[in-house]
């Protein structure tokens, strides 16, 4: 996760805790006091610098979602296949999302909902603007004798096959007997949902 916290500035480790607070705990289980315990810094440290704990969870949010959206950069570069930059971008986007679960989780449930915060709404404007475009491309890039609804058909296949495994969390487990955690099982998924994405309907 980059830098060790004694390498960071007060904000930077402040933010930190709580993404792993998030990624451990889940947003549930985030207090000030644990915030303060973790980083080794006083409650006053976090609200001179954030003002409030919805602020830091905000950045934290903030954080994540810039590191989702980094995933997708790979997309754009030409000189490797789509299938290639497709692979990549699942690996990545997977172990981000992994990572901090209850994160996307939420992301998905304001949407939902239409309760979404403004770090959320930004990157879900980037996803309608941007994101699912480049998966789309890369996709026309391997299977350019697609059509228009096939090509959305296939780009909604792949999102979803990232996305319910995390949803789902434990019980992928339980109920399938798939752990996302074990490499060979996750590199395996990436295989599979490219088959699908790459060959012929």
């Amino acid at each position: 996760m980059g830098r060790h916290l004694n390498t960071l500035t007060t904000k930077e480790k402040i933010i930190r805790v709580v993404m792993n607070i998030i990624a451990e705990d889940g947003f549930q289980n985030i207090t000030i006091r644990k915030i303060a315990a973790r980083a080794g810094v006083n409650v006053a440290a976090i609200n001179y610098h954030f003002g409030s704990k919805d602020a830091v969870i905000n950045e934290a949010l903030r954080t994540v979602t810039s590191q989702l959206r980094n995933t997708f950069q790979f997309l754009k570069e030409s000189n490797e296949s789509g299938e290639t930059r497709l692979a990549r971008f699942i690996n990545d986007y997977t172990d981000i999302m992994l990572r901090y679960p209850d994160i996307i989780k939420n992301v998905i449930y304001q949407q939902i909902h239409h309760k979404q915060l403004d770090e959320q709404a930004e990157y879900v404007t980037f996803l309608q603007t941007e994101g699912i475009e480049l998966i789309k491309q890369s996709i026309r890039q391997i299977r350019p004798e697609l059509n228009e609804s096939s090509l959305h058909l296939k780009t909604l296949h792949l999102v979803s096959s990232i996305s319910f495994p995390i949803l789902m969390g434990e019980q992928v487990k339980e109920i399938m007997g798939v752990d996302l955690l074990d490499g060979e099982i996750r590199q395996m998924h990436t295989k599979v949902i490219l088959e699908n994405v790459c060959r012929e309907s």
